[in-house]
């Protein structure tokens, strides 16, 4: 216990000898009460500094190439990774893949980075604003589809957007993740008279469209909610679907109402890289525009 904290609870012990018998009760329980509250909040800072300190550990190996991708690209780009792997083997590639913002934050936040793969236009850039990426290598790479699933054995009435309004619960990623947005855009043109906008928090669109919300951190997660029974339905990306049994498609939105889903991919500036980590970044960047990586991104049902 730290020393301030010491001087506190003798502080109130003091209290207690000088207020006697008949307060002893209350005065006992206020130094268990100070005590608990300090220990807790000595706890609960150690552990977010834990959390913290694993996180960046996790997502940052500067003697690595550290790719930042977005959740939806974890399975093609982990079989790439092992594909380039096999022809270059001393080339250490770090993946660390959740939603695009969180990514966005982490690179703010001076996480070393080489290469950022976002589900998103938006957070590419005001990445690029902040100068944080390396001028003239950012690239609309990919496309993708949003869509409706729900559980494969599901007997849901939804068939698509234009009267998901009659399901019980929607799963959709958070306000910051780029599948989340997309789905309020399309939300917000098939329904224009609830005034729901890619800002509409979980609470708001449970109001508006009148069932349960299930909020989110990243794609991959409104996926296992809607495996798990949590949504009746849910926005995803179609990639997300791939070599998934266990939930079906119900329709694929039409790009009218969510707008272009794009892909695009950049170099970013990471003073901690070294030369040698550099010249290697560069090379996996080239090498996730070539016509190799292509194919398996196309083998994902990436456009």
């Amino acid at each position: 216990m730290k020393l301030k904290s010491i001087c506190k609870v003798l502080g109130v012990v003091a209290a207690i000898a000088l207020t006697g018998c008949g307060s002893t009760k209350t005065a006992e329980s206020k130094v268990a009460d100070t005590t608990a509250q300090t220990s807790a909040e000595e706890s609960s800072a150690e552990s977010s500094e834990q959390t913290s300190a694993q996180e960046s550990k996790a997502a940052s190996d500067p003697s690595a190439v550290n790719v930042f991708a977005a959740a939806s690209l974890k399975n093609a780009m982990d079989e790439i990774i092992l594909e380039y792997n096999k022809a270059n083997p001393d080339v250490k590639i770090n993946l660390n893949t959740d939603s695009s913002g969180k990514l966005q934050t982490q690179i703010e936040e001076g996480f070393s980075c080489d290469i950022f793969f976002s589900a998103g236009k938006k957070q590419m850039e005001k990445l690029k604003e902040e100068g944080h990426i390396k001028d003239g290598t950012d690239v609309d790479l990919l496309h993708n589809k949003l869509c409706i699933v729900a559980p494969k054995n599901s007997d849901t009435k939804v068939t698509g957007i234009a009267n998901i309004k009659e399901a019980k619960s929607i799963s959709i990623g958070e306000t910051n993740v780029p599948a989340g947005a997309y789905a309020r855009e399309a939300l917000s043109k098939a329904y224009p008279d609830l005034g729901i906008t890619k800002e509409s928090t979980g609470a708001e669109l449970k109001e508006k469209l009148g069932m349960e919300i299930i909020e989110n951190s990243n794609v991959t997660k409104t996926l296992l909610s809607v495996v798990d029974g949590f949504g009746e339905v849910g926005f995803v990306y179609l990639t997300d679907t791939y070599g998934n049994n266990d939930v079906k498609v119900i329709e694929k939105v039409d790009e009218s109402l969510s707008g272009k889903i794009t892909y695009p991919i950049a170099r970013v500036n990471n003073d901690e890289a070294d030369e040698k980590v550099s010249s290697e970044a560069d090379k996996f960047y080239d090498y996730l525009k070539s016509d190799a990586a292509k194919k398996v991104f196309e083998n994902y049902l990436y456009e």
